[in-house]
């Protein structure tokens, strides 16, 4: 099997001859990360106004968002298949806007996320609240994106210029892409929080999760560290499951940034009395590997497995997506033949160095209730607050009957916000990301790094002009009503 390319009406394709029913992936390079915290949700909102739109769907379709690439992809007679591409352009190209506000109800309603739960905690302690950080973000403002905003964001990301095609054959014949020019838009770089690692969280469910960086510079040190998660993965089921007990099963997705760094996120299933065994357990098998790298079985196992799956002609659409995810990424696509030699080129050295930012960069998310048995390993909630300084608003008298406590000060300044209670948070100016102003008077100021800051103008003295001047900073641009509780 050939990885060959083409070009129709400007866009990219790749294509592999691959096994009936004909199969297309239309990818745009827009996703989650391309959004801010108070637009999440502007992505999934175009893909579902594209779709609801396309009425003559005869072949099986679909399409969904993830961090980096939206999709819209079908299979079927290739003459059919051709025809809802047609369609999707046509309808990202002239949205029905119409459907605006019952689109909205029904992407509330499917509440779905881009990565799984547990990954997306990993990302938003990882990333903040932007980038890849915001897959674990529920829409704060889908209310307030209007017209304007799905129309810009059609006009940026949604073009030819954007977009590549994944084909599991040539392209039909009088295939078109009609799609508005424009430019290529690679992802920028994210912005990592200012904490120190390695760390723990409690996550807001029964998994248990464990992340860290790895060197993604080039192909060959991607390869290494997915070879690296996948005997990670293996040792673990074999101990920690076969020999043990403590879990069903264990996965990992890979995230590879564009300065030149990954992240690796570990998911298991332990039991709430079993966490940190496992814990624990999977960081063994880590060190271990980064000690002394894994066997040469298991390399051999990776590349048997690897030309196992090559070689099964249902592959061939897996390889022309990677290869369109790549162009839009400004990566030299791979082929069959380049992903098989990249897997022989793994080594143990490889997998070692894959593994050399574990320590200083491992974060460690708890099952619900559980946590670390090694105290000395930093909470999230061990944050270092700057003190901001500003004016200062005592606690008012009415506060002491919502329950304030005694000589608590909200101080609102050049430099933000600081709230000192029975605990003390901060938020500057430019971390803010969104406030949320709800019907009952009650104001919650959101940081980047999802510090929150709750308060309420009659628990200051002079509260209302605090309000005021902290709605002022924020702007009509990072404020909204928060969605009513069901």
């Amino acid at each position: 099997m050939t990885l060959q390319r083409t070009d129709v009406d400007g866009v990219p394709v790749f294509w592999v001859d691959g096994p009936q029913p004909f199969t297309a992936h239309l990818i745009f390079r827009a996703g989650v990360r391309d959004e801010s915290f108070m637009t999440t949700g502007l992505t999934h909102l175009v893909e579902h106004l594209a779709m609801s739109s396309i009425s003559d769907l005869r072949q099986n379709h679909n399409a969904g968002v993830e961090p980096t690439f939206t999709s819209f992809t079908a299979s079927g007679k290739a003459e059919s298949v051709g025809s809802f591409l047609a369609a999707v352009c046509s309808a990202v190209s002239a949205p029905d806007l119409g459907r605006l506000d019952v689109e909205k109800k029904v992407l509330t309603a499917e509440g779905s996320g881009t990565v799984p739960p547990a990954t997306a905690e990993h990302l938003r302690h990882r990333f903040g609240l932007s980038s890849f950080g915001l897959a674990d973000v529920s829409p704060p403002a889908l209310d307030a994106l209007g017209s304007a905003d799905v129309l810009e964001h059609l006009r940026v990301y949604f073009t030819a210029g954007n977009a590549a095609l994944a084909l599991s054959g040539p392209p039909p014949e009088g295939l078109r892409l009609a799609l508005p020019a424009g430019s290529a838009h690679p992802p920028a770089a994210p912005a990592r929080l200012r904490k120190s690692l390695p760390k723990w969280f409690e996550q807001g469910g029964p998994r248990l999760g464990l992340s860290f960086e790895v060197p993604a510079d080039t192909e060959a040190r991607r390869e290494a560290a997915r070879a690296t998660s996948r005997i990670a993965c293996r040792r673990a089921l074999r101990t920690l499951r076969q020999e043990h007990g403590w879990i069903y099963d264990i996965d990992c997705l890979h995230i590879f940034e564009d300065d030149g760094r990954g992240v690796l996120c570990f998911e298991s299933d332990p039991t709430a009395q079993h966490a940190e065994d496992v814990r624990l357990g999977l960081m063994a098998i880590l060190r271990d590997l980064h000690l002394n790298g894994p066997t040469a079985e298991e390399l051999n196992l990776e590349v048997e497995e690897l030309q196992e799956h090559l070689d099964d002609p249902a592959s061939a659409i897996d390889v022309a997506v990677a290869a369109a995810q790549s162009h839009l990424l400004g990566r030299a696509a791979v082929g069959h033949q380049e992903k098989a030699a990249l897997a022989k080129g793994v080594t143990a050295e490889a997998c070692r160095a894959a593994l050399d930012w574990l320590e200083e960069t491992a974060i460690f998310g708890m099952p619900d209730g559980t946590r670390p048995g090694d105290d000395s390993l930093k909470s999230d909630q061990d944050r270092t607050v700057d003190w901001l300084g500003g004016k200062e608003f005592r606690r008012s008298v009415r506060g002491a009957f919502y329950g304030v406590p005694g000589g608590s000060k909200l101080f609102v300044g050049d430099k933000g916000v600081t709230l000192s209670t029975d605990y003390t948070a901060s938020i500057r100016w430019e971390d803010l990301v969104g406030v949320a102003v709800a019907p009952d008077g009650l104001v919650t100021l959101i940081g980047a790094d999802s510090q929150e800051i709750v308060i309420r103008d009659v628990w200051f003295g002079d509260g209302r002009r605090a309000i005021e001047t902290i709605l002022g900073k924020a702007g009509e641009g990072r404020r909204f009503t928060p969605a009513a509780l069901p």
